[in-house]
């Protein structure tokens, strides 16, 4: 999740706890948004204190003959090298 996800966890959380009035059979609706609440704060937290995940290389279609070709200018490149 992202920060919006802890925001609107935090959100949600606040307005069951404090604003909702009514009661459920058998759910303690305070108890629901202060666990809200707190899940929203601990992903913000950790979306904080853990760095960002990089995105996946992209890849790119490409013929065959142009990846034959970029494989035997990579094998020059290293022949050369030994060579010099």
């Amino acid at each position: 999740m992202s920060v919006a996800g802890g925001i609107a966890l935090l959100t949600i959380g606040a307005i069951i706890t404090f604003a909702v009035s009514g009661s459920l059979r058998g759910i303690e609706l305070h108890t629901v948004g202060a666990v809200l609440m707190v899940a929203g704060a601990a992903l913000l937290v950790l979306r904080l204190v853990m760095p960002p995940r990089r995105h996946p290389k992209e890849w790119v279609a490409r013929s065959r003959r142009d990846a034959m070709e970029e494989a035997a200018d990579a094998r020059r490149e290293v022949l050369d090298d030994h060579e010099a």
